[in-house]
């Protein structure tokens, strides 16, 4: 049977259930963000044809003031491909995260900018996993072509995309740094000479001044700090607006299995006769570094997840993490969905506590013409242990549900 969504043991006091864990081994309910300081895009791959390059700058380089022109997204590619061979480049814009980029299911960089990639002419399929996984885009690359795709993640309002994004970007205004400012000037300014007036005062307007002071620094930190909040989320939902990727045709991997995609243009017919189960599965990673924000850290951020497997009926189905449709005969169909929690790519020795592989059931009825949806969420944990020099990992959790 499924696991209710409560099943997990959260760390309670005098009776009151907190939203933390008493330990890392027992996760958040969701992945909070590896922040790393490391986090400039860099090659994993040796066996790759590839060049990494970081971001183009944001601020003007004469100046160092905030360039308020529109800003191109990619550079043009260093990189001449040979015969039967095209460029792909990526754009990979995390903030203080650093995302890995796979292709074909194998990992080729870790970080934040511009990777340039020779591949064989031909479809080939792009994945890029961090907080969690987002649905693959299939780029079919021509020879001597260079294609472009883009990924950008704002863990903060939870918006993240892989896809075609806009060539160019708008500058963003805000004016959430003259909040802050007020804010900090009240702190280390106003409180402290208002204070030392009203306690220590010589004159009797010194007093006065003091407690006048005082109480403008309480009034400007009151006022100023909700509406810097405010401005910031505003900035933050106005960056993300302008990253909306563009539809996408939906990719056949065989006749009764397509990859949909995350913003498809336009969903394929069914046979004629035929039922559907769409399926989609994503995973929420849970990397733990130990700190709030690591200067080291991408070592754990490359860690790449294993791509589901998927039955209908006994019969192993093309899947990956994202959304899918498969055909089947009108009528009872059990889905089997197996994730494994143990992760690839690292560099570094790593050790597995428990299962390692965690699988669900699920029997859904599929009527003629009709689609059911099912959605499968799995979560992975990595955590690293310095006093080991390893990273260990657990148990991965999976739920099975129709929508």
């Amino acid at each position: 049977m499924t696991p209710a969504r409560d099943d997990l043991p959260r760390y309670s006091r005098n009776g009151r259930t907190l939203s933390a864990y008493r330990t890392r081994e027992i996760a958040y309910p969701a992945p909070r963000p590896l922040r790393v300081g490391d986090n400039e895009i860099r090659v994993v791959n040796e066996n790759a044809t590839a060049k990494a390059r970081p971001s183009r700058p944001a601020d003007d380089p004469r100046t160092g003031l905030p360039d308020r022109k529109p800003r191109a997204a990619l550079r043009e590619p260093d990189l001449v491909p040979g015969p039967g061979e095209g460029v792909l480049s990526i754009l990979v814009a995390g903030g203080d995260t650093a995302p890995v980029v796979g292709v074909d299911g194998v990992p080729v960089s870790v970080g934040n900018g511009q990777l340039d990639l020779v591949l064989r002419a031909g479809p080939h399929t792009v994945e890029v996993q961090n907080l969690s996984t987002v649905d693959p885009v299939v780029v079919d690359v021509a020879e001597g072509g260079a294609h472009r795709l883009q990924f950008f993640e704002n863990w903060m309002v939870g918006h993240r995309v892989l896809g075609d994004l806009p060539e160019t970007f708008a500058f963003v205004s805000t004016n959430a740094g003259c909040w802050l400012w007020l804010v900090v000037t009240s702190l280390i300014c106003g409180l402290p000479v208002g204070g030392i007036m009203s306690l220590m005062p010589t004159e009797t307007w010194h007093l006065v001044s003091g407690i006048v002071i005082g109480v403008l620094a309480v009034a400007f930190i009151v006022s100023c700090w909700p509406l810097y909040r405010r401005a910031k989320a505003k900035y933050q939902r106005d960056v993300a607006a302008q990253h909306r990727t563009i539809m996408r045709e939906p990719v056949p991997y065989t006749p009764d299995a397509i990859l949909l995609g995350a913003n498809p243009s336009a969903v394929p017919p069914m046979p004629v006769g035929a039922a559907a189960i769409d399926l989609h599965l994503e995973c929420g990673r849970h990397l733990w570094a130990g700190h709030r924000k690591m200067a080291m850290g991408s070592f754990l951020s490359r860690a790449w997840t294993r791509p589901p497997r998927v039955r209908i009926d006994g019969v192993e189905q093309p899947a990956a993490w994202g959304h899918w449709r498969y055909h089947v005969p009108p009528g009872a169909h059990q889905i089997m969905v197996t994730v494994d929690g143990r992760p690839l790519d690292l560099d570094i020795p790593d050790r597995h506590t428990g299962p390692s592989e965690k699988h669900r059931e699920r029997t859904v009825e599929a009527r003629a013409g009709q689609a059911v949806s099912v959605k499968a969420e799995a979560h992975v944990y990595a955590v690293w242990r310095p006093a080991t020099g390893d990273i260990e990992t657990f148990e991965p959790r999976l739920w099975l549900e129709t929508a």
